[in-house]
């Protein structure tokens, strides 16, 4: 994996935008798919097909009117040519990175083609956002459309691989445009290409549109990272921009205090953040945060490094989620 990270100093918040924007492009990989610079409010999108090669990924960062801060939004698809999000998913209040407009202050970039994790430190608070994709608990793998698809029902759907399903399954099909969920019943694999039928189809979806079992698991975090999120979609789709909401939490039941360092050996535990749709209508435990660990408070200071076997972490208290080591 392209793992990367990196520190620095921003003189202020628009400069911050840019040294962001460079590292992702220059240093990680992702494209800009859409340069904003010279708009009032100064914008980048940036996209990436992840570490699989088969991913949507469309980030926004936005040096908005709001003070303090660089907004941050996702979206299905953004068009570059109309410069607009395709059911996006963010929240004007909750989703952006806490900067100083008019000083200096600190930050820590980790990132890879999946996701990127930004830390600042503001005054003498350490900041947290986290954006992109999770480790997923459900398949990445996707079948692509060979033709268009209208809805309807027992759609017929040509595919260039049908072996990824099961018959009678549940999965998402996506495409620039829409996201819903469908039923398959039957499979064949006997012809080329292989077709897959859907018990029934909402909306219309383009050539090349993908199916799987999860097929674009971003999440866009608030401005306290680790912590609550909006994604881009649930088991079912897309309801609005911050119909999808979630939160993480650290999986040590509140053990973490009893690991940092035990008094066995001195090791210490890291504990994964775990990703979840808590909503009544729509609960789902749907995976763990990339790189990002709850440790306790006796490891180390904030902003040193701890070498676990060789993989160095840098460990900050944030604020809110509280103690984190993230790989560098």
């Amino acid at each position: 994996m392209a793992y990367h990270s990196t520190s620095g100093t921003a003189d202020n918040t628009a400069d911050f935008l840019v040294k962001l924007k460079d590292f992702l492009t220059t240093v990680v990989g992702w494209t800009l798919h859409d340069d904003g610079s010279a708009q009032p409010d100064p914008y980048h999108v940036l996209k990436s097909v992840g570490e699989s090669g088969i991913e949507d990924i469309y980030l926004q960062f936005i040096d908005d009117t709001n003070t303090d801060r660089i907004a941050v939004r996702g979206s299905l698809f953004w068009d570059a040519t109309a410069h607009a999000g395709v059911k996006e998913a963010y929240h004007n209040s909750y989703t952006y990175i806490r900067t100083v407009d008019a000083s200096q202050f600190l930050y820590w970039f980790f990132a890879d083609l999946d996701h990127v994790f930004v830390v600042t430190k503001v005054a003498a608070t350490y900041y947290g956002h986290y954006s992109g994709l999770i480790n997923r608990f459900w398949s990445g793998v996707v079948a692509v459309t060979q033709t268009a698809a209208a809805p309807g029902s027992d759609v017929v759907l040509q595919v260039n691989d049908a072996s990824i399903f099961t018959v009678d399954g549940y999965y998402q099909i996506k495409d620039d445009a829409g996201i819903e969920r469908v039923q398959i019943t039957a499979v064949d694999t006997g012809v080329t290409p292989n077709t897959v039928t859907v018990a029934s189809l909402a909306n219309a979806y383009a050539v090349g549109a993908k199916i799987g079992e999860d097929p674009q698991p971003v999440i866009i975090g608030r401005y306290q990272s680790p912590g609550s999120f909006y994604a881009l979609n649930k088991f079912d789709g897309w309801s609005s921009t911050s119909g999808q909401t979630g939160s993480s939490a650290a999986a040590h039941g509140n053990f973490h205090t009893a690991s940092n360092p035990d008094k066995r050996y001195g090791l210490l535990t890291m504990f994964p953040w775990l990703v979840a749709h808590t909503s009544s209508a729509y609960k789902e435990l749907r995976g763990e945060l990339i790189e990002v660990y709850a440790i306790g408070s006796g490891a180390a200071d904030s902003e040193d490094v701890l070498d676990m076997s060789g993989m160095t972490y840098r460990i900050f208290n944030i604020s809110g989620p509280g103690w984190c080591a993230v790989k560098e």
